[in-house]
């Protein structure tokens, strides 16, 4: 009897990367749960029905906002506020540290 011979398929390292990364809860789909959930918490109750956060990459907030009015009010006079907020809710969700959302950017749906 010869040694049991494996035939390993190759597998690649980013993969494998992943999967670690995700087993111990660093993964990306973690940090944008985060950062929604605290944008449902900061929203005021007027808007709720109006704006969608529907992405979080490299630090930028994408939310999708229904009116153009709404959009505009949001790009040029509330972005900052709920920015603050939105990283100041983070901070207390993940007990401190750098904020995580550097810049929100508003579309139209």
């Amino acid at each position: 009897m010869g040694k049991e011979r494996r035939n390993w398929d190759p597998v690649p390292a980013f993969d494998l990367v992943g999967k670690v990364m995700q087993e111990f809860g660093l993964s990306r789909g973690r940090e944008s749960r985060a950062v929604f959930r605290a944008w449902g918490a900061i929203v005021p109750e007027p808007l709720v029905q109006h704006v969608h956060a529907s992405a979080f990459r490299g630090g930028k907030l994408t939310i999708q906002v229904t009116s153009a009015s709404l959009l505009e009010e949001l790009r040029c006079f509330r972005g900052p506020e709920l920015l603050r907020l939105l990283n100041a809710e983070l901070g207390s969700q993940t007990g401190g540290g750098v904020p995580l959302v550097r810049r929100i950017d508003f579309r139209s749906k």
